[in-house]
């Protein structure tokens, strides 16, 4: 494990899929990160690439070759090469193998690199494209966040305040893909999406085309918690569904899964990145602590 920490935050990483394993309030000792309990998700926040989501029949195309692809990559169990590590600052690298070829054809190199700001963590992404031609993939981030003062025999756990133009979510079909129609937000009369159980009754909220720059979690007396940023095109907030969780994910998309029925080609996949060959790609996403 390695720890970074300011006058703010402690934050520890492993280096096993660079996962973030916890952020704490140094004065309060408060745990703002979900601690992976399995008997609700044994997850904190792990890193997805070279996809997000699920293919459908697992399967994607490029050119003349099939592959078979597991849903959000195969990057988050690996382990990762720490090479850089100051007191508020920690850089990973993974490199991919030749043993990748089988499920991604493309030279390449991820790194996230964590940085604190005040109460601030920053998780950098770089893609690097070690080959000749064009390399396309998807990445995202799936942080959970703890809810303050959960309570099973409470509906309700509190609330988020979304950022941007959210209008509009599509919901998950057979095989975990999403479908076509567009629904409504579940808002409350003051704009806040509620977190239940009824939430995430079709497994996730699920908002596309850049309508989320930015969440913040409040808790049930809709004070402010944490605030997730990130200029991805795609935004989920997932919990398991069918199940009253503690948590809740803020998770920024640089892709999405298929669509129902997809058939389509590599490059034809929602939201695919792009990174030049001999280039690099660059995003990634923010969590500010603000709750005491």
């Amino acid at each position: 494990m390695y720890t970074i920490q300011n006058s703010e935050l402690c934050v520890t990483v492993s280096p096993v899929g660079a996962e973030l394993q916890s952020v704490r309030d140094v004065r309060s000792a408060t745990e703002y990160l979900w601690q992976g309990d399995s008997r609700w998700w044994s997850g904190r926040s792990p890193i997805l690439f070279p996809i997000v989501g699920g293919l459908w029949n697992g399967t994607c195309r490029l050119g003349d070759t099939t592959m078979q692809l597991a849903k959000h990559g195969f990057v988050r169990r690996r382990p990762w090469r720490m090479v850089e590590h100051e007191a508020q600052r920690v850089r990973f690298e993974l490199v991919g193998t030749v043993g990748d070829y089988a499920v991604f054809p493309f030279a390449f190199s991820l790194s996230v690199t964590y940085t604190l700001e005040g109460r601030k963590v920053l998780a950098d992404f770089e893609v690097r494209n070690l080959g000749g031609s064009e390399l396309f993939f998807q990445l995202g981030g799936h942080p959970a966040l703890n809810l303050p003062g959960w309570c099973e025999e409470e509906p309700v756990d509190g609330y988020l305040k979304l950022e941007g133009s959210a209008e509009s979510v599509l919901r998950v079909g057979e095989q975990g893909c999403w479908l076509p129609e567009r629904h409504a937000v579940p808002r409350e009369a003051d704009g806040l999406v509620p977190l239940g159980v009824d939430t995430f009754a079709h497994e996730a909220l699920i908002f596309d085309q850049g309508q989320v720059t930015a969440a913040t979690l409040l808790d049930k007396q809709r004070r402010p918690v944490a605030r997730v940023e990130s200029t991805a095109p795609v935004w989920l907030f997932w919990s398991p569904q069918g199940l009253h969780t503690p948590f809740v994910c803020c998770e920024p998309w640089y892709g999405l899964c298929d669509a129902v029925g997809f058939e389509g080609t590599v490059p034809q996949r929602p939201y695919m990145q792009c990174a030049p060959a001999g280039g690099s790609w660059q995003g990634g996403f923010s969590i500010e602590v603000l709750g005491c």
